[in-house]
This record gives C-alpha cells, sequence and structure tokens, in this order.
C-alpha cells in the first residue's frame, strides 16, 4: 500500500515536472529573460559615447533605463509564475494599489532615485571633483567616482577605499566642492624665516625664482595669462628672525601639497649654497664669568 501511494506521488511529481517543461510559458519567459539582457546591453551601447564626460546625468540615466527594463520585465515574468500571478495581476488591475505598494516596497529606493535626479540636474558636483562632506557625523574627504540611480561612489584620498553613499544622503548634506568653479585654483602660504643678518632682498628674490619655476605653478601662471612675478612679502619681524611669507597657487589641491614640499626642499638646497642667507631658529648662547673667590658669579642666558 505504501509502495503504491510512493509510486503515485513520484508519477504526479513527473508529470508536473513535464508540464513546466513543455509549457509556453517557460519558453516565453526565457524569451523575456533574454530580450531583457539584450536591452541592457543596448542601453550600454547607447551611453557608451558619454562615458568619458564628467557629467553626472547619463551615468543617471543610464542606471535608471536599466532599473525600468528589469522592473518591467520582472513583473511580467512574475506574473506567469502560479504562485505569484493572482498577485500580480491585482496590483496591475489597481493604479493605487500599485502606487502604495511600491511606495512602501521601494521607499528608499524611490527615494534615492528622485535625489539622484536632482543631483545629476542641479550638478553640484560632477565625476572626478574633490569634495568634502559630513554624513552622520562623519567626515569624508576624497574625488567622485560615479553616481547611479541608488548610490554616490567617493574614493577617500585617506585609504584610497571606496565609500558608497546613498543619493538621499548625499543630497541632503553639506558638500564642500574645491573644483566646483571650472576656472578652480588652490592656493597655500610658504612661509621661511631668515635671521636678520640674512641678505633679504636676496631671498625675496630666490623664493620668487623658485615659485615661478615650478611645472604646477607654471602651468597655473600660462593658463591665466599671469606675467607678473611672485610677491614675497615679510609677514613679521619676530623674535628668532624675518619671517618671508609667499602664496604658492596651483590647478588643484594635490598639486599646491607636492608644489610647497618640491619647494620646500630647494629653498633648503638654495640657501644652503648661499653665504649671505641663512635660515633662523632658536638657539641660546651661554655666557659664564670667572670663579675667583671674592668675584661675582655672573651667568646669563640669551635667546636669539
Amino acid at each position: 500500500m505504501e509502495v503504491n501511494q510512493n509510486y503515485e506521488e513520484l508519477k504526479q511529481s513527473t508529470k508536473t515536472i513535464l508540464q513546466v517543461i513543455t509549457s509556453d510559458d517557460l519558453y516565453y519567459g526565457l524569451c523575456l529573460l533574454g530580450v531583457m539582457i539584450i536591452l541592457i546591453k543596448i542601453i550600454d551601447l547607447i551611453f557608451l559615447p558619454f562615458k568619458k564626460r564628467k557629467s553626472l546625468l547619463f551615468p543617471f540615466l543610464k542606471a535608471c533605463l536599466k532599473v525600468f527594463v528589469v522592473g518591467t520585465i520582472g513583473m511580467r515574468i512574475c506574473s506567469m509564475i502560479p504562485v505569484l500571478s493572482d498577485f500580480t495581476s491585482q496590483i496591475f488591475m489597481s493604479s493605487s494599489l500599485l502606487v502604495v505598494v511600491l511606495g512602501f516596497v521601494f521607499q528608499e529606493g524611490l527615494s534615492n532615485i528622485v535625489h539622484g535626479f536632482i543631483l545629476s540636474v542641479f550638478k553640484p558636483f560632477k565625476n572626478g571633483d574633490r569634495v568634502h562632506i559630513t554624513v552622520d557625523g562623519e567626515s569624508i574627504t576624497g574625488f567622485i567616482v560615479s553616481m547611479d540611480a541608488r548610490h554616490t561612489i567617493i574614493k577617500n584620498i585617506v585609504n584610497s577605499s571606496h565609500v558608497i553613499i546613498p543619493n538621499a544622503k548625499m543630497d541632503t548634506c553639506i558638500i564642500e566642492n574645491t573644483f566646483f568653479d571650472g576656472n578652480r585654483t588652490a592656493s597655500a602660504f610658504l612661509d621661511v624665516t631668515i635671521t636678520y643678518e640674512s641678505d633679504v632682498e636676496r631671498a625675496i628674490f630666490l623664493i620668487s625664482q623658485m615659485i615661478m619655476r615650478h611645472p604646477y605653478v607654471e602651468k597655473l601662471r600660462k593658463e591665466k595669462g599671469i606675467i607678473d612675478p611672485v610677491k614675497v612679502m615679510v609677514r613679521e619681524l619676530g623674535e628668532n628672525g624675518v619671517g618671508l611669507r609667499a602664496v604658492v597657487m596651483t590647478q588643484t589641491v594635490d598639486e599646491n601639497f607636492a608644489a610647497c614640499s618640491d619647494l620646500r626642499y630647494e629653498l633648503l638646497r638654495a640657501f644652503n649654497d648661499e653665504p649671505d642667507i641663512n635660515f633662523a631658529y632658536p638657539h641660546r648662547v651661554m655666557v659664564a664669568s670667572d670663579h675667583t673667590p671674592g668675584k661675582t658669579v655672573a651667568g646669563a642666558n640669551k635667546i636669539l
């Protein structure tokens, strides 16, 4: 009796599998899946010429089209599955129910799409821009890598990791974009302190010439059409020496940091070769008197 029952169950299972395999819905669903893959490839080809552009609009539109194609065809395939067919039919029969269900299920996803659209239209940043943002109390500085329908990817300059931030949070945070202006420049002070006995005019000339000859500075000066020499100002007459200051201007923050580092090294070598220029630094001179009995012992510490 039990053997006959197992046989009947096996027979019924085999019959069900054969019905599924020979069903037209199966091949129709596979065709839809193939069409979906082809459409995704076509979308990639259409947006391929815009890949090198730094605009966020085209990658965002490509991502939205992919989401639409996958969502539409995916719902159609789900409607062909017996378990899900009744549910999907009820959703399509009631547009209001469709809106409610989609709004509830994809609340966060739709929010990211809407905020991504806002970011792509108003363009507070573009691919390759260096930005500084604060998200959930954490400060992040890095370069914009890409933005799709859901999130924005930033390459952190601290550890070169990729930070993935939802578009909804990206749109509501304060963004400091150092590349926002097309005519952007980055500047920093180059401070040098020399002794009072040094040749100040010679030091000013050397600093100005070195700054203008640096490749990053020279590139910016040619682009801006600047021909005036770099000004070196006397910042202070300090306790240890004469403080000189110059402004180093480059196109980007990274170039500026590299330029200032190179210039400090070059100034160190140049001033060591100049007999009339010396760097100022705190040092101590000790003066001791004779210790002969009956004489006053005098001592003095003097900081130069």
